[in-house]
């Protein structure tokens, strides 16, 4: 089974994620924010990454620099699930290393394709 990490400092919005994720019995960690998340990282095996871009502590363009730096992390697929419609922003995710870009709210159908596209290696 593989892993999913679900980085969101909103618990409905990690419940819902993971509900979504294990319905297609996928393993699913949850972190609240990006320092969570690299806490999680250091026991936990993640064959993707789905990450919040406004988060307190550490954001998700901040986790994702963080992430590219780890040479055992250097490939995983990241997706940035967020709000933010500002273009800036975007280039800025996908210049720090996401692999793709999605607003909120997403249909589940929709997450779940792009997810199995990553996890297969395309986009």
């Amino acid at each position: 089974m593989q892993t999913i990490l679900v980085i969101d400092d909103s618990s409905t919005i990690r419940k819902l994620l993971s509900y979504i994720l294990r319905r297609k019995d996928f393993l699913v960690a949850e972190a609240e924010d990006g320092l969570d998340a690299m806490e999680k990282l250091s026991h936990v095996q993640a064959d993707l990454i789905i990450v919040d871009l406004n988060m307190p502590n550490m954001d998700g363009l901040e986790f994702v620099k963080n992430l590219r730096n780890n040479y055992y992390y250097i490939d995983t697929p990241v997706i940035m699930l967020t709000t933010t419609k500002d273009e800036n922003l975007r280039r800025d995710a996908f210049q720090a290393g996401v692999n793709m870009f999605l607003n909120k709210p997403v249909q589940p159908d929709v997450l779940l394709f792009k997810v199995e596209s990553l996890l297969k290696g395309g986009e």
